[in-house]
């Protein structure tokens, strides 16, 4: 009975000093999650710009699935994270900020339906919905950095 009491009693010990996940390593997976994103967004408008210009639409649908995969890599991290106190509002806003990207991307996909007969309108349509996509996103990127400052200080650790 009393190596079990042993047991549990240093079990429960280690577990108290554990403390479950720091606020500066939540932080910085996020960051390093952020950068991804960020290389990932970049890379893909640059595809879509080029793409456009030249004419060559079916090109974007690989560099959408490509992307796509990149986000949903990223989005599986942030999901798996174990918040610290305080930080569900910074984690659920790098999610929103990381799934407005994603709908960026599904929103570029759309001009895979374009062919060089399609009209003006056909184009207009599918970039303004595009360009929505991306205030959305700029909006909720800048929602993160807000959230991260206010977590930072909240949490006692300074932002480099």
């Amino acid at each position: 009975m009393k190596k079990l009491l042993l047991s549990l009693l240093t079990v429960s010990l280690i577990l108290a000093s554990c403390g479950g996940t720091s606020p500066v390593k939540f932080n910085d997976t996020i960051v390093k999650a952020n950068e991804t994103i960020s290389h990932v967004s970049d890379s893909y408008t640059e595809t879509l710009s080029a793409a456009i210009a030249s004419g060559s639409y079916e090109s974007i649908a690989a560099a959408t699935d490509s992307a796509l995969v990149k986000i949903d890599a990223e989005l599986d991290i942030v999901k798996a994270l174990e918040a610290p106190k305080g930080a569900e509002e910074f984690k659920n806003a790098a999610l929103k900020t990381y799934q407005d990207l994603r709908a960026i991307v599904e929103a570029g996909r759309k001009f895979t339906t374009l062919t060089e007969e399609s009209s003006d309108e056909e184009f207009d349509k599918i970039s303004d919905a595009y360009d929505a996509k991306m205030d959305a996103y700029n909006a909720s990127f800048e929602q993160l950095a807000n959230t991260q400052k206010a977590y930072a200080k909240e949490a006692g650790y300074e932002l480099k």
